[in-house]
Order: structure tokens, then C-alpha cells, then sequence
């Protein structure tokens, strides 16, 4: 009797188990249709055509104006040390300051506390950005990073790993590949060709393949 117990309870575990491993079987099949159709939904299979870097870029810099100005606006819970997590901040009494510095490649954020009972001001909390030599300088990628650094805030990897600009566009600061020369792109034409005037005095007049876009902030 001991015996038969035990075996239908054996087969009733082995059956239980087989069900189980089928309904994850069905649930990761249905999950993946799911997702599929959703997919096929925003970009049909075939149509899907991949953004460019300079389209990346474009985004990334939209969503770092976005971050400025949504942080430097919001009060937000924290501490009043970075010692034990992101800082509070409160835009009724406390103000986000920056300093740039193009030519160093440099954007440094300032949260300054001003007493509504003491005419003095303190900073409270400071971060910093620095542009590698290699990279094209974004003011606003900077902020971004120099006000989530200061709030004590994680930064995105996108700020970090932006691709480099290749679209010379007006207002962005070039050098040129062989002359080394920079200059400010006051005109580009259909072909990518960017016309304007280097500091030295000569006229700016080359193709985008001929430049380094150095400076992309066009502010």
C-alpha cells in the first residue's frame, strides 16, 4: 500500500513538473510573438531603417537639453552631502550656475543656496565636465553631465559615448585636417562644403572631409 502511494505521488510531482516546464515553454513563446508584433507594429519588418550617428548625436544633445532643464527646475528629495547619495535640491532657494569654457573644453555646474533670512549666498554642491581631446565639445552634453555629477546623480552612458558629429552644420567651430586651422562655419552648402573665415583671416572653403568639427555647440 506504502508503495503505490508513493509511486502515484512520484507521478503525480513528474506530471506537475512537465506542466510547469510546458507553461514556461508557452509563456516564452507568447512573450516572444508578442513582442514581435509589437515590433512589426512601430517598424514592419523591412522598413526599419537605422538612425545615423549624426541623427544619434542630434538626439543625445536634445535629451541633454531636456535633463538641464527639467533638473535645474525640479525639486527634487536628498541628502546635503554627496557622502550619502544624490543631494536635494530645492529651486525656491537654491539656483544651478555653470561655467564654460570652450577653449579648455570644460563646463563646471554651481548649485548655489541663497538664505531667505541671510543676505549670503554658499555654494552647495559643485560637479565638473571635461572633453576629451579627441571629442567634439557639446555645451549642453557638458551641462548635463557637469549638473547630474553635482546633484550627485548617475550619468547616462549616452553622454558619455556620444558619437562624434559628421555633418558640418552653421555655427559649428572646425579645424581643418591638414592646416590645423580653425574657423566658425557661417555658410554650408547641399554638398557639405562650409564656407566662413579662419582666426587667421583666410576664408574658410572646404569639404566636410577636409574638417574636424571640434565644437558642435552652435550657441
Amino acid at each position: 500500500m506504502k508503495n503505490e502511494i508513493e509511486a502515484r505521488y512520484e507521478k503525480a510531482v513528474e506530471q506537475a513538473r512537465e506542466a510547469i516546464e510546458e507553461l514556461r515553454l508557452a509563456a516564452l513563446a507568447k512573450g516572444y510573438e508578442d513582442a514581435k508584433r509589437d515590433l512589426q507594429a512601430v517598424a514592419p519588418v523591412g522598413k526599419f531603417t537605422p538612425i545615423t550617428a549624426q541623427e544619434h548625436r542630434d538626439e543625445i544633445v536634445e535629451m541633454a537639453k531636456r535633463d538641464v532643464a527639467e533638473l535645474s527646475t525640479t525639486w527634487r528629495p536628498g541628502c546635503h552631502s554627496l557622502n550619502y547619495g544624490p543631494s536635494a535640491f530645492d529651486p525656491a532657494s537654491e539656483k544651478v550656475n555653470f561655467d564654460v569654457n570652450a577653449e579648455k573644453r570644460t563646463v563646471v555646474c554651481y548649485i548655489t543656496y541663497h538664505s531667505p533670512f541671510y543676505e549670503k549666498t554658499r555654494t552647495s554642491f559643485r560637479g565638473i565636465a571635461k572633453c576629451a581631446l579627441t571629442d567634439c565639445f557639446n555645451v549642453h552634453i557638458g551641462k548635463a553631465i557637469a549638473l547630474r555629477r553635482a546633484l550627485g546623480l548617475e550619468v547616462p552612458s549616452e553622454y558619455l559615448n556620444a558619437p562624434q558629429p559628421t555633418e558640418v552644420r552653421v555655427g559649428d567651430v572646425v579645424r581643418g585636417k591638414t592646416s590645423l586651422e580653425i574657423a566658425k562655419a557661417d555658410r554650408v552648402d547641399g554638398r557639405g562644403w562650409a564656407y566662413g573665415k579662419y582666426e587667421t583671416g583666410r576664408s574658410l572653403y572646404a569639404p566636410k572631409e577636409g574638417l574636424d568639427i571640434i565644437d558642435d555647440s552652435r550657441e
